[in-house]
């Protein structure tokens, strides 16, 4: 969680995407400012998920899928026609009584095979716990995010896994391109530029440019891991499809050759209007395809790739050991 004294990796466009934590976080800063230091905005906490593990995971995404599967069975019987009773007339002679034994004739029995009908998810809420569950559980996953908007950009590559995972940003914020790879393997080991260093990670300037081109090791002991290392699990990266109130299902569409259901969310927070839909594959395990998250006309797009392989990350023997020290507010 962001903290007054913890410098917190600048969000920049990751937007409400970048937690610290369970927390959203959005800079409102872009359109006037021409700063990329401005107010953080904590736009909501993810109900009933912080801090999740993985056997938890599980079951989540074992009881939704099998609430999603259970099948609407309807049974039609045919039935037979009315059992009709023909008796002859009763004849009397003076002497004999002769009755004719009764006929009973009963039509046959038809019965129809029952129909099977599957039902898709018709909760949204459902459907995106599933869908976190369902990321959290993937050995690896693939994506990258991109944004532009007045001149300024950003692409992010991040291959997440259960324990470790990697990621390389590039960002053009009006000044020197900035350049930044992170690598999770127990510790966090950030590279960047002067100009990365110093706008993504909020080092003080003296420092950003002692340290660049030096693979920096973080503990996760240090104030900053949490935050700089967000999104380099699958737990974690998770909840970037968590935006925050009442979600809506909309309608099942074909991207990118398959079949997807979209989930719309909103928010609102000091004047600003989020808006995020993710894009879920509509057979299977319900994992994202697409996010797209518009604040206020800046549009971030996050486009995943390959699922369950795990990432390489490095580890750095001859990193540097990181110092609070080169730290300045966040």
């Amino acid at each position: 969680m962001l903290g007054e004294n913890c410098s917190a990796r600048r969000p920049t466009a990751r937007l409400s995407l970048r937690r610290a934590g369970p927390n959203r976080v959005v800079p409102n800063e872009y359109l006037t400012s021409g700063r990329w230091e401005v107010s953080i905005v904590q736009v909501g906490v993810r109900r009933g998920f912080v801090a999740i593990g993985t056997s938890i995971s599980a079951l989540i995404l074992a009881s939704a899928l099998a609430a999603t599967a259970i099948a609407q069975s309807t049974t039609t019987t045919t039935t037979a026609p009315t059992t009709t009773t023909t008796t002859v007339p009763t004849t009397t002679v003076p002497t004999t009584t002769t009755t004719p034994p009764s006929t009973t004739t009963t039509g046959p029995t038809t019965t129809t095979a029952p129909t099977t009908t599957t039902s898709t998810p018709t909760s949204p809420t459902l459907l995106l716990d599933t869908a976190i569950a369902a990321f959290q559980l993937e050995r690896g996953a693939e994506w990258s995010l991109n944004w532009s908007l007045l001149g300024k950009s950003e692409s992010e590559v991040v291959h997440a896994g259960q324990a470790d995972g990697v990621e390389t940003q590039t960002l053009n914020a009006g000044g020197p391109t900035g350049h930044l790879s992170l690598d999770l393997d127990g510790k966090l080991y950030v590279e960047g530029n002067a100009a990365a260093l110093e706008t993504l990670l909020s080092f003080k300037a003296a420092s950003a440019t002692a340290e660049a081109g030096h693979w920096v090791g973080v503990p996760r002991t240090a104030a900053a891991f949490t935050d700089w290392a967000t999104g380099l699990t699958v737990e974690s990266a998770a909840y970037m499809l968590y935006l925050g109130g009442k979600p809506v299902l909309g309608s099942t569409t074909t991207m990118d050759g398959q079949s997807v259901i979209s989930i719309s969310q909103s928010a609102k927070s000091e004047g600003l209007t989020i808006s995020q839909t993710d894009y879920l594959k509509a057979s299977g395990p319900p994992l994202p395809v697409k996010i797209v998250e518009n604040v206020d006309g800046l549009v971030v797009t996050v486009v995943f790739g390959a699922w369950g392989k795990p990432p390489h990350a490095v580890i750095h023997k001859a990193s540097v050991p990181f110092l609070k020290s080169w730290l300045g507010k966040a």
